[in-house]
């Protein structure tokens, strides 16, 4: 960042992010419609992202990442439409991420919480091992991000919180250096340890912004694309191509005049129009649109994911954090961070955390939605046969 008005904006995004995520987390219960929960927190982004910078109306503004909510086994990218939707049960672990720019400076972050019927009950089994684990890793990781710092000590860290919970870092998470209208910048890494890739042989620089993506498992993190259609899909403005089709080049026309570079929702683009959707295989074939793709941990049995994301500063005075961590859920694990391990000495260090932007009070309410159905009683209609892998 390089000017109080790149500053301002940045912040504003956070500060977005961070209000929107915080009453997105308090509707994650027994009986909510997953679909209704996605296109809540979009609405506030949308809804917020309107109340700012009245007076630069021209200005792009709005979701730079559509909220997706992940439950249990799920690691990232899932927003159903009404007709896919799943109904959250008492006990699932629910990963909520949430994105918002504006004038292309882009803040994101994600929480995990846990469906309870009992909320004052605590959770001690391995959902509690695996947000534990999730959460110190975004601890650590956030203070890491300063000046000098290699990536590849950002990675061992993780993976070292990770192991200690006997836990896994899920595949496909990344350390992301952003920028105006980039989400993905020249700094971009896994945080999965792979020794066939490894991170760039760089260093965290002062002015440098980043959204770290701690995702973690109780499996062993190996991604695989699950049964479920991607609803998330980003156009590709590197590439060109002449497409074939009618129904193609009219959806790939829609993509271009209604959205610039950030993701966005098919479904908001092409809703039921069964001749837009038609279109959507062969701008995917020829790399116009790229989907993302709603991937699980393939791992057998019961298994669990979380997540915590955030958007920091590397400041030449250390890390500054652009977006909160909210409170925990009610868990316990058993396994605890000595104070004078690597990991524990790591924690004990500062992260500033950045003074944000007091909101404006909305103009018109966004109305939270309803759970379908009475906590604790079964699955309601749509989750009775959904299959979540």
């Amino acid at each position: 960042m390089s000017s109080n008005s790149i500053d301002a904006k940045y912040y504003s995004s956070s500060a977005i992010v961070n209000e929107v995520l915080r009453l997105t987390q308090g509707v994650a219960v027994p009986g909510m419609s997953v679909a209704a929960i996605c296109s809540y927190a979009d609405a506030l982004v949308e809804a917020y992202t309107q109340s700012v910078y009245r007076k630069e109306q021209d200005i792009e503004r709005g979701v730079s990442i559509p909220t997706t909510v992940s439950v249990n086994s799920i690691i990232q990218n899932y927003s159903p439409s009404q007709n896919n939707d799943y109904v959250l049960r008492d006990g699932d672990v629910v990963k909520i991420e949430v994105g918002a720019h504006i004038d292309g400076y882009n803040a994101s972050a994600a929480h995990t919480v846990v469906a309870s019927s009992t909320p004052g009950e605590t959770i001690a089994d391995r959902r509690a091992d695996v947000i534990s684990a999730a959460y110190f890793a975004s601890e650590v990781a956030a203070r890491m991000v300063q000046p000098g710092q290699s990536p590849r000590n950002l990675i061992k860290a993780i993976g070292l919180v990770a192991s200690g919970f006997n836990c896994s870092v899920a595949e496909d998470t990344y350390t992301c250096q952003i920028d105006r209208f980039v989400l993905a910048g020249k700094t971009t890494f896994a945080n999965r340890f792979n020794p066939n890739v490894l991170a760039p042989d760089v260093t965290f620089e002062t002015g440098e912004v980043y959204t770290v993506d701690c995702t973690l498992s109780t499996g062993d993190g190996i991604a695989r694309t699950s049964n479920h259609d991607p609803s998330v899909y980003q156009r590709d403005v590197n590439r060109q191509y002449s497409l074939k089709l009618r129904t193609s080049r009219a959806l790939f026309s829609e993509v271009c005049k209604r959205r610039s570079v950030f993701p966005f929702l098919m479904r908001d683009i092409a809703g039921d129009n069964q001749t837009l959707r038609a279109g959507v295989s062969e701008c995917v074939r020829t790399q116009l649109l790229v989907p993302f793709s709603v991937t699980v941990d393939k791992s057998p049995g019961d298994v669990f994911v979380a997540q915590f994301k955030f958007t920091v500063l590397c400041n030449y005075t250390g890390p500054v954090r652009l977006t909160r961590a909210l409170p925990m859920p009610n868990i316990a694990s058993p396994t605890t961070i000595p104070e004078t391990s690597e990991i524990g000495q790591i924690l004990a260090l500062d992260c500033a955390q950045a003074e944000l932007p007091e909101l404006p009070r909305l103009k018109a309410r966004v109305n939270a939605p309803v759970p379908l159905r009475i906590a604790g009683s079964g699955a309601g209609a749509g989750a009775s046969a959904m299959d979540l892998s």
